[in-house]
């Protein structure tokens, strides 16, 4: 389906996201996954597992983005 059936034409895009997007857009959820699990974690009390959690990152992925402050988005186009 091409974005405009869901409405997302509007990034110019075109219906195809380039590899260079594709990688931004993957460390983005990256980062964001782990800071809801770090979250997660750290809600039953556990802050030394949750900073371990926010510690990793998997170096073929490219620079670690550090933190993620404030909310987390709420989808991969945000």
């Amino acid at each position: 389906m091409s974005y405009e059936a869901w409405g997302d034409g509007d990034d110019g895009l075109d219906g195809y996201v380039t590899n260079e997007v594709a990688e931004e857009r993957f460390i983005a959820g990256a980062q964001a996954m782990r800071e809801m699990l770090a979250r997660f974690v750290e809600q039953g009390g556990d802050r030394t597992t949750a900073n371990s959690i926010r510690l990793n990152w998997h170096p073929d992925w490219g620079d670690d983005p550090g933190k993620l402050n404030g909310d987390i988005p709420r989808d991969c186009w945000s």
